[in-house]
């Protein structure tokens, strides 16, 4: 009876169901998080912050993923920071899973870059970040994507 008993309370920790979440708490990391990647970008340069912040498997859509992951395809996919160039953003939305591995936000960002004469380029559009939670508790991004803002079209003169 006794054994049974100690087999009870070592297993006790395992067998109680586990403390759901604080989703809330959870997306306001997250967001800060996002808001860290962006400003270690503005103070180190993009490669440093893309690869500081990625997960060991991150991909990306525009470079293939089945040839380039990890550090491999951040590099594939940034190249070496270029002079002048700039990238800022900022979350719109935020969420994370039920269980708090998983999450993602969306938001605005804006890129400058001098142009051929000499006129800074000006370029905007939406980003989506897909994160995921490591084994040490930190977020790191699996997946990344912007699309730019659609031309503006002229209204037809009738």
């Amino acid at each position: 009876m006794k054994k049974s008993l100690l087999c009870l309370l070592l297993l006790a920790p395992w067998l109680a169901p586990a403390a759901t979440p604080d989703r809330a708490q959870l997306k306001a990391e997250l967001g800060r998080v996002e808001d860290a990647f962006c400003a270690m970008a503005r103070e180190k340069g993009l490669l440093a912050a893309f690869e500081h912040f990625a997960a060991p498997d991150v991909a990306f859509i525009d470079t293939d993923p089945r040839k380039y992951r990890g550090l491999d395809a951040v590099r594939e996919r940034l190249g070496p920071d270029q002079p002048g160039v700039t990238l800022t953003w900022s979350a719109l939305f935020t969420d994370v899973s039920d269980d708090g591995t998983l999450g993602y936000n969306y938001g605005r960002y804006e890129s400058r870059r001098p142009g051929p004469d000499g006129k800074e380029i000006v370029r905007g559009g939406f980003f989506l970040t897909i994160w995921k939670r490591q084994p040490d508790g930190t977020w790191r991004y699996v997946m990344d994507n912007g699309a730019p803002d659609r031309p503006v079209v002229p209204p037809k003169n009738n």
